[in-house]
């Protein structure tokens, strides 16, 4: 071959590449200015996108319609039918005077048979006739002489602001009694009782709220306060020297105490309420709130939320079952020629679920509003709520709005590229070999 022929074929091939790279550049140039309109117009495309998402995952055929009156009816039949058989209960009134409670001797006289039925202190009862070498109380007189706080008689006290200050005074305007010494007196605290009236026992004293003014008290016959002021501190020395003279006072003390306790915690006064002011104290006494009163509205408070959170967890798990078997139901009614893609489909199953729990819970809501105003009781009304329902509907708003969204952008994605990308021009969007 010529070397002339070799250059024409060298050149032929050339003029072609160029011819080639020049009908690629104005391709690309037309490709540029047709995408450059797309995104000028890429608001209206998102909008059209938007529209189209709603079409396709919209409830708007035949099969879903009837899959949301069916998901609708059973998570309504499910709070109805509930409300009637296992009502929650919001009545948390309790009559602290409702009961009969026994009278003081009657309390005393249960407080008796106990200590006659503890061995341990069966052989101390002569003990109680004189004092130790000391001047302490021995281990008789403790458990067989009354306790000094309950002593309602006082001698050089003229006026009892002497002792407890004007505002206490006014709790006590007919003078220290049967009553007034349950909530003036740390040793009739429930709790705090254990320490101080422990040691006014040991001590034979008694101490006073809201401060804590601390007299001695005599035990000739009748029990009375003396005009010998000392403090609290100063007794819990003495109530050590005692317990190093014989340890077993602090024992019979505190079995003293829990007598006395048991004595009073269930008369008519009661015990009253611990750690409360002075003056709450008395007042909730005067209405029959004592100790055990307050233990019983607790209780019955702490039962019916106990009940309550177990209805309101079984509604929670129905409405969850229901959804559960509706999504299944829907899956096995998916026919890929007609509903498309899976994913689309998918979220069509999830807002029938929105949608159906939404009304139920709009429905519960009105229901349970218009008992409340046709037997004037909000209670009544309040036993009907679905609450488990509730919360099962906030669980779907937040878990398949979740799921729509993340499928929403993947379906716009997809769109977007379609829209956009123009087949006909492969060879721009590929790298070459």
């Amino acid at each position: 071959m010529k070397p002339t022929d070799e250059l024409r074929k060298i050149k032929a091939k050339k003029d072609s590449a160029f011819s080639n790279a020049i009908n690629h550049l104005e391709s690309l140039g037309c490709e540029s200015i047709r995408i450059g309109e797309q995104f000028d117009n890429v608001g209206e495309l998102l909008t059209d996108i938007d529209s189209d998402f709603s079409k396709v995952t919209g409830i708007v055929n035949k099969k879903d319609l009837s899959l949301l009156f069916v998901a609708t009816g059973l998570l309504c039949a499910k709070w109805i039918i509930m409300g009637q058989l296992i009502p929650l209960d919001f009545d948390f009134s309790h009559d602290p005077n409702a009961r009969d409670r026994i009278n003081h001797d009657e309390g005393d006289d249960l407080a008796e048979e106990k200590r006659k039925d503890d061995d341990k202190f069966k052989d101390v009862e002569d003990e109680s006739k004189n004092y130790s070498e000391d001047g302490y109380r021995t281990v008789g007189q403790i458990i067989f002489r009354p306790v000094p706080y309950d002593a309602t008689k006082k001698t050089a006290l003229d006026e009892l602001e002497k002792t407890f200050g004007t505002s206490v005074q006014n709790l006590v305007p007919d003078g220290l009694g049967g009553k007034s010494k349950r909530w003036l007196t740390y040793g009739h605290d429930p709790v705090l009782g254990w320490l101080f009236g422990t040691i006014n026992i040991m001590t034979r004293s008694v101490t006073f709220k809201p401060g804590f003014d601390t007299h001695k008290v005599t035990e000739k016959h009748i029990k009375v306060i003396t005009d010998e002021v000392t403090t609290f501190p100063n007794e819990c020395r003495h109530a050590f020297y005692s317990y190093k003279e014989d340890n077993k006072r602090l024992g019979a003390a505190v079995f003293k105490q829990g007598l006395h306790m048991l004595a009073d915690k269930y008369t008519k006064i009661g015990l009253p309420i611990p750690f409360l002011s002075t003056e709450k104290a008395k007042e909730l006494l005067e209405k029959g709130w004592n100790s055990v009163e307050a233990s019983e509205a607790i209780k019955k408070t702490i039962k019916k939320l106990g009940k309550n959170a177990a209805i309101i967890g079984a509604q929670f798990v129905i409405a969850l079952l229901i959804n559960e078997i509706i999504k299944a139901i829907h899956l096995l009614m998916f026919d890929e020629t007609i509903d498309g893609d899976i994913r689309l489909y998918q979220v069509r199953t999830r807002k029938i679920l929105i949608t159906a729990n939404c009304i139920s819970s709009a429905s519960n809501i009105l229901v349970s509003a218009g008992i409340a105003v046709a037997t004037k009781n909000p209670i009544e009304g309040a036993k009907r709520l679905d609450i488990g329902g509730f919360v099962e509907t906030i669980h779907r708003l937040i878990v398949d709005t979740k799921f729509i969204e993340e499928i929403k952008r993947e379906y716009v994605r997809d769109k977007l590229y379609e829209r956009i990308y123009d087949s006909d021009f492969n060879w721009l969007y590929q790298k070459e070999d």
